[in-house]
């Protein structure tokens, strides 16, 4: 093994990073992580996940991945990309992106031409709001949403606002979950619910009579 190899097999180290990226990756789906380093083919490519602890992500050297050091919640799901011009693995692509994989990443990347590199990617995971309900039970009416990341904000169209309920699954997704006394309102209403996250909104608009009907949904 290498000199250049010993300074981060096995062993705990210290890098500056020169490249700062953010990138956003939907939850459940597929994630490509970029490592920037000069042209010329890197003998050394390793990815650590930064975030609370230094956790070994995927490592090559000799001509090929090595990948006894991985940690066992990255296993079967990392692989490098290479560039179609250059064949150079540029890319780290993560499968089935969990919020647990959120945080922050950093590439080194050696080569005996130019030296190493550094690069930092702040991976954010969402979740986006898929589908808003609303249920009526007695006089109140509730609105929710379930799987969503980040924490959401529920909005109603009435006021006063009522406060919501936030609870965290097991896969730490949020549902949400807000409801209205119905005696507490005067005449026939057209009511809104909007629940949001930074990626997206969803909207549903009851009108309510004696009865319940529910109109459309509006999202963005």
């Amino acid at each position: 093994m290498s000199r250049r190899e010993q300074m981060f097999v096995g062993s705990s180290y210290c890098l500056v990073s020169t490249d700062v990226t953010t990138v956003s990756c939907l939850y459940n789906s597929s994630c490509f992580l970029s490592c920037h380093y000069k042209t010329g083919k890197a003998t050394i490519i390793h990815w650590t996940y930064m975030t609370g602890g230094d956790v070994t992500v995927h490592s090559f050297y000799y001509d090929r991945d090595q990948l006894k050091l991985q940690d066992p919640r990255y296993k079967g799901r990392t692989s490098l990309v290479e560039d179609q011009d250059t064949g150079r693995p540029t890319e780290l692509l993560l499968k089935n992106v969990k919020v647990q994989d959120e945080g922050k990443y950093q590439c080194f990347a050696d080569s005996e031409e130019h030296g190493y590199k550094t690069s930092t990617v702040v991976l954010q995971v969402d979740a986006p709001v898929q589908r808003v309900d609303m249920v009526r039970a007695g006089n109140s009416i509730t609105c929710s949403s379930e799987g969503v990341y980040p924490e959401p904000e529920l909005t109603w169209s009435s006021s006063p606002q009522s406060s919501s309920t936030v609870q965290q699954t097991e896969e730490k997704l949020y549902n949400i979950s807000s409801s209205l006394k119905l005696s507490d309102m005067d005449g026939d209403l057209l009511l809104s619910c909007t629940v949001r996250t930074r990626l997206n909104k969803l909207t549903t608009t009851t009108i309510h009579f004696n009865i319940i009907v529910d109109k459309y949904q509006s999202g963005t």
